[in-house]
């Protein structure tokens, strides 16, 4: 998708695909299974970072859940409850930051990509 992208940045490539002025109907068929195509990005991104913070509440109720049923805990059983806690809220961040970040970076380019098609037409050389 980020090569064709790139690809329609390009006048040439431009005015093969739309050799006259596009009618609103003919650019809404054309940016619209690009637009579809990108549209999980954000469920995705919102789906990881929920996961991530449910995963951090479990692991942080698991670590006073040991404390609960164990009375005094060691360090290290607090530590391990934590750390897997955090482990989750890592992953979902991996996930989401990339998500969000490809899903604008694609919103932009086909944003880029309308307003050259404008400009060639307005501005014929």
């Amino acid at each position: 998708m980020v090569l064709g992208l790139k690809k329609l940045e390009g006048k040439q490539f431009r005015s093969e695909i739309f050799p006259k002025e596009p009618t609103e109907t003919e650019l809404e068929l054309f940016f619209s299974p690009l637009e579809r195509t990108i549209q999980w990005l954000p469920t995705l991104a919102s789906l990881a970072m929920l996961l991530g913070l449910l995963g951090t509440v479990i692991g942080i109720n698991s670590a006073f859940g040991a404390m609960e049923t164990q009375g005094k805990v060691s360090l290290e059983v607090l530590a391990g409850g934590i750390k897997d806690a955090l482990n989750t809220t890592i992953a979902g961040l991996l996930v989401a930051i990339p998500s969000l970040y490809f899903h604008r970076f694609a919103e932009n380019k086909i944003r880029y990509i309308s307003e050259l098609l404008v400009k060639d037409f307005s501005n014929p050389q």
